[in-house]
């Protein structure tokens, strides 16, 4: 196959495309290799109100029973890793003792502090407040995504009575 007089420069002009062609897909390959393996975009609104409301009240429901296998179930595999059930049941004793429960916030509004977004660590974080007549429960959600499922990383809850 022969070329002609401006063979050798099309020839160098397919192989300097080739090499940016290559080079391109290893800049992607790398960027998609460190990007963090929980990245996920921010849920919905309702997906987020979800969130909150079914991991307080099963935090809720194992406060007023002392069971809380379920709430360990639902956490992320880091948290199973490291806390007991037992340990839960000892870390969230005064909520029992004082007997701080708030089964009303189902059906109660709630503010957020702000935003939900993603700390440092790359867990995804829920915060606010709910109030109703009786107790006012501030929070402060964290979770991450194992298996494409959120799952809680950190409870962090205030209830304060009322009345």
């Amino acid at each position: 196959m022969r070329l002609g007089k401006n063979g050798a420069k099309w020839s160098e002009f397919f192989l300097g495309a080739k090499r940016a062609a290559l080079t391109l897909v290893a800049a992607i390959m790398m960027i998609v290799a460190f990007a963090p393996a929980n990245a996920a975009s921010v849920p919905s609104d309702d997906e987020q109100e979800i969130l909150i409301r079914t991991t307080l009240m099963t935090f809720n429901d194992a406060n007023m029973t002392g069971n809380y296998s379920v709430l360990h179930a639902k956490a992320s595999k880091e948290v199973q890793a490291q806390l007991s059930i037992e340990k839960l049941f000892e870390t969230f004793k005064p909520f029992r003792t004082n007997r701080l429960f708030f089964e009303d916030i189902v059906y109660e509004d709630y503010d957020s502090y702000e935003d939900a977004k993603f700390d440092s660590d790359g867990a995804l974080v829920l915060a606010g407040v709910f109030k109703t007549d009786r107790v006012k429960v501030s929070y402060r959600l964290e979770f991450v995504n194992n298996d494409a499922i959120w799952k809680w990383s950190g409870i962090k809850v205030n209830a304060d009575k009322l009345r």
